[in-house]
């Protein structure tokens, strides 16, 4: 048969040596397991890592926007301190110049707002693929350390047993699926600074965004949850799939 021609039997009395053939078997086996989950996860990060940099530049456009508000409008200021001079120096009139405040020249606190979410946002974005980064890094090193080789194939099955291990009992899958829920809190914190901002710039843009963003993550809650009712349900994700 093509498995007796891909591995060679045995001799009588070796079938549990070192280098059985049931060793070969179980490397070729779980290598090609391996291969699948590994390639899983870093599609799952290449795609994670493609969102993280059209969003951060999204952001970032918005940011050098709305940044400005916090800095205090120095022509403001000045014409203030111009008109607190003529004022002064029309003191002795009948009727002197009002001498203005400068308490509001500070950023408001809708200002501050929409730049403490968007700032939170990008922030969070950028520490997403930071260790996005880092897991491939360790998941290449994960696939170099079981292609190294051993003395034996038992040696191998073994080396193998304790590095599989190593990556439930490091949560490595789980860790990779929280990187997914961390790039959903930086675009919600995004989209609740987009509504604060459209707030006092029109209204009716406002309401329309508002009732999107609950329309979209509705539905994006009900999908996430849906296969915990419906077990046929193709919406599952890693995440629950942990859960």
């Amino acid at each position: 048969t093509d498995f007796e021609k891909k591995y060679s039997p045995d001799a009588h009395g070796e079938e549990a040596s070192p280098n059985a053939r049931v060793w070969r078997v179980y490397r070729d086996r779980v290598t090609e397991l391996d291969d699948d989950l590994l390639d899983g996860w870093h599609k799952t990060l290449d795609v994670l890592l493609i969102f993280v940099g059209l969003f951060s530049a999204i952001a970032t456009a918005f940011i050098i926007e709305a940044y400005k508000g916090l800095q205090p409008d120095y022509g403001e200021i000045t014409a203030r301190g111009v008109v607190a001079l003529l004022a002064q120096g029309n003191a002795s009139f009948a009727a002197p110049l009002p001498i203005p405040s400068f308490d509001d020249v500070d950023a408001s606190a809708r200002v501050l707002w929409i730049n403490a979410l968007w700032f939170a946002s990008l922030t969070l974005a950028l520490v997403d693929a930071l260790l996005a980064i880092l897991v491939k890094q360790w998941l290449v090193e994960y696939a170099s350390k079981q292609r190294q080789p051993t003395a034996s194939g038992q040696t191998w099955a073994w080396r193998h047993y304790a590095f599989r291990q190593g990556l439930d009992k490091w949560g490595i899958g789980v860790f990779i699926s929280t990187l997914s829920v961390i790039l959903y809190g930086a675009l919600y914190l995004f989209l609740f600074g987009l509504l604060v901002f459209l707030f006092d710039l029109d209204r009716r843009m406002c309401v329309v965004s508002i009732g999107l963003t609950i329309l979209i993550g509705g539905l994006h809650l009900v999908s996430i949850f849906l296969p915990l009712w419906f077990g046929d349900c193709p919406t599952t994700t890693p995440m629950l799939t942990h859960l």
